[in-house]
Order: structure tokens, then C-alpha cells, then sequence
């Protein structure tokens, strides 16, 4: 699966829709995969589907212990984006940081033009928090970094 994830994260709109100029080269990021997904701070999820178990995306939390929150990111394969995965990939790590982890927040960065992530982020439950101005790249132009998080809270609000 290491190659599957390798080949969402370098697909150019993952690039772009992380602000990156350039994707990793596979020996980069096998290193980086084996460093950081043998840590007790980070957890990885696959997303698959209901029917076949077809893996669609991952979802990550890495976690800072000493305030008991982390950082989500998510990737959806290109050949499944547009269905409603990462709403539902979201909502669902969301209430598995707060109900199993006992987290107190989870946060994510996503940039300001890339309204689908946006959009699904907010679906799941995330609220603004903050926006960083002109602080990142978006197909060569300066955009805005958003800041969204989400407390227990918000989903009991949803519900």
C-alpha cells in the first residue's frame, strides 16, 4: 500500500493542494513514511470503502501529548475524489480522536482556494480558526492558509 500512498501524495493536485512546489521523490518518502508511522504520537487510518474494501485515501492524527490535540491531514486517491470520502473520512477520525483517543482538539492548515477540502472539512465538523494572509503557494500565486479546528463540542452541536 506504501507505493498506493506514494502515488496519492504525488499526484499534482495533492501538491498543489498541500502548497508544495514539487512531490517527493519514493526514497523520500518511504523514509519519511517509516520514520514517522512507527511513532506512539502518529496514527495512520486507511479509508476504504463499504463494498470491496477498495482503499480510497488515509487519514492521519499526529499527536502532540503534552496538550492532547493533533493535527489531522487527509488524502483522497485521485481516481475517487468528488464522492463524498474525505467528508466522511473526516467525521469519522474526528469522532475516533474524540470518543477512543480522548483528545481535546484536532486541528488542520488547508489553503483558502481549495474549496473542496474546505467544504468537507466544515461538513465534518471543523470551524474556522484562523487565517494566516498570503502564506502559501497555490499554482504559483500567493493565497491565504486557513486554520481550522474542531472540539468534542462542535460535534455534540452537529448531532
Amino acid at each position: 500500500m506504501m507505493q498506493d500512498y506514494h502515488r496519492w501524495e504525488t499526484d499534482p493536485a495533492t501538491v498543489v493542494g498541500f502548497g508544495a512546489r514539487w512531490p517527493v521523490s519514493w526514497e523520500v518518502f518511504r523514509a519519511r513514511f517509516l520514520s514517522s508511522h512507527t511513532s506512539r504520537h502518529y496514527q495512520l487510518f486507511e479509508v476504504v470503502t463499504t463494498e470491496g474494501a477498495v482503499p480510497v485515501g488515509t487519514t492521519s492524527l499526529n499527536v502532540d501529548q503534552a496538550v492532547n490535540t493533533a493535527e489531522l491531514t487527509l488524502v483522497i486517491a485521485p481516481e475517487h475524489r468528488g464522492r463524498g470520502y474525505a467528508a466522511e473520512a473526516t467525521a469519522l477520525t474526528l469522532d475516533w480522536a474524540f470518543s477512543i483517543a480522548s483528545l481535546s482538539a484536532v486541528w488542520l492548515e488547508v489553503l483558502a482556494p481549495h474549496t473542496a477540502a474546505v467544504n468537507a472539512y466544515l461538513k465534518a465538523g471543523f470551524r474556522t480558526a484562523g487565517r494566516l494572509r498570503s502564506a502559501a503557494l497555490w499554482q504559483g500565486r500567493r493565497v491565504d492558509k486557513l486554520f481550522l479546528d474542531c472540539v468534542p463540542d462542535d460535534l455534540a452541536e452537529k448531532r
